[in-house]
């Protein structure tokens, strides 16, 4: 880092944290890393559901801020009555994303990001406390382009309750050019648009990546990829089920529960509870997921913009 971008970088710094401090009356603040034993902790007291923050602490990253808002930063609210207290924090890049249920501390973490003024791709998490950053955050410069109010949030520790499709099987690099078409049809059924509208290869680099580290797992047909899934998030306590598709020609036969079942007790071998949240509104998929074994045991909502 250069000195120049140095000094750009620790000016933001100031003027964000004078920015927080005024707009939350001193209860939120950027964390530092002297914070991150604090961060760590309350991560653990939730590893399921905060398996997305501390899959970023995973990557080696430490509480404080690294660079400007583009590398993201995390907020945090200490106990007035215990200062050495963490009792919420939130990831805030991209996405924005809350550890904590209260609707309260949510409601103060939308205060800071209105502070801050930068966009965010979306947020999500654990619903009360999403509710409370929307309430804020919505009067802000960005205008949703979908909210989801209740997305249940279901786990399962034990192996599928349903025969796994022998067929599924992880995917390789040479499975590359036809998990992409799948992805991308995942992408824009669930968002709306392509993820490759905009030319940038960061999509592309991210299946590659899910594939070479193993956390993409798929069928076969004579045509292409008629299911696939990843895994997500991994992190030591949970690993998270994500971009979930079904060739639509092969919908409402029956695959999804032994295919599912087949990620499900894969996933089970890199961690002790598998979750996964689905938008309320796809009941086939719930009722599949049910089938296979997951229970609800939480609710998340998201806020796409």
């Amino acid at each position: 880092m250069t000195l120049r971008h140095l000094t750009r970088t620790l000016r933001w710094l100031l003027d964000a944290e004078d920015a927080v401090a005024s707009a939350t009356r001193d209860t939120v603040r950027i964390l530092a890393n002297s914070d991150t034993a604090a961060l760590s902790q309350l991560i653990a007291d939730k590893p399921v559901t905060n398996a997305y923050v501390q899959s970023i602490l995973d990557t080696g990253r430490r509480a404080g801020p690294i660079g400007g808002f583009a590398r993201g930063i995390f907020l945090g609210i200490y106990d007035p009555t215990n200062p050495g207290q963490l009792v919420a924090a939130c990831w805030a890049g991209a996405n924005i994303v809350p550890v904590t249920k209260d609707p309260e501390h949510g409601a103060y973490f939308g205060q800071a990001l209105l502070a801050l003024d930068e966009r965010f791709g979306s947020i999500f998490g654990p619903q009360p406390a999403i509710e409370g950053i929307w309430s804020i955050l919505q009067h802000g410069r960005q205008t949703a382009r979908d909210v989801r109010k209740n997305q249940p949030f279901m786990t399962i520790a034990n192996q599928a309750a349903v025969a796994p499709n022998p067929n599924v099987r992880l995917a390789t690099e040479a499975d590359y050019q036809r998990v992409l078409p799948a992805s991308v049809a995942m992408f824009t059924e669930e968002l709306g648009y392509s993820p490759l509208a905009d030319g940038s290869n960061g999509y592309r680099l991210r299946v590659r990546q899910l594939i070479a580290k193993g956390h993409t797992m798929l069928e076969t047909g004579q045509h292409g990829v008629v299911f696939k899934a990843d895994f997500g998030i991994v992190t030591r306590q949970a690993v998270q089920i994500q971009g979930v598709w079904i060739d639509p020609q092969t919908r409402g036969q029956g695959h999804a529960a032994a295919a599912m079942a087949a990620v499900v007790n894969h996933a089970l071998t890199l961690a002790p509870i598998v979750s996964l949240y689905v938008n309320d509104f796809n009941i086939p998929a719930i009722k599949t997921y049910q089938r296979v074994g997951f229970g609800t045991v939480d609710s998340f909502a998201t806020v796409l913009f």
